[in-house]
């Protein structure tokens, strides 16, 4: 399964946040599991990719980090893909229907299989 779960997601996503959500900084998290014979190497060389197709086409503000277990099943991580805003995370979304996006998220495809995401607004705490 790709790492850009229910994409329809988005569009429904977008109208259901109020305008005032759109200032807020949004991390997406990703539930995976290595694919058989994969390593964390593996998945982080093809996230790298990922960064940097978002870096080039959509915010060099968007960051990716893997959480690994230490403890328990070793094959289980998060991803953590943080992006300014709202409205980034929409572009985002965007950039992975194009030609060039698909072709990027393909890559995941036999790594990692990623079963669940959520969309999460951070808010901090003054």
């Amino acid at each position: 399964m790709k790492k850009s779960l229910l994409s329809a997601f988005a569009s429904v996503a977008l109208l259901s946040f109020s305008a005032g959500a759109w200032a807020d900084e949004v991390t997406e998290v990703f539930e995976c599991e290595l694919e058989k014979g994969m390593t964390m190497a593996n998945a982080q060389a093809v996230n790298a990719t990922w960064l940097a197709f978002m870096h080039a086409n959509v915010s060099k503000d968007i960051t990716s980090v893997a959480a690994t277990v230490l403890v328990g099943k070793s094959d289980e991580f998060r991803y953590f893909d943080t992006y300014p805003d709202l409205a980034t995370w929409a572009a985002a979304k965007a950039a992975l229907e194009t030609d060039e996006g698909k072709a990027i998220e393909s890559g995941f495809e036999g790594v990692i299989d990623c079963d669940e995401n959520k969309l999460y607004r951070l808010q901090h705490t003054e």
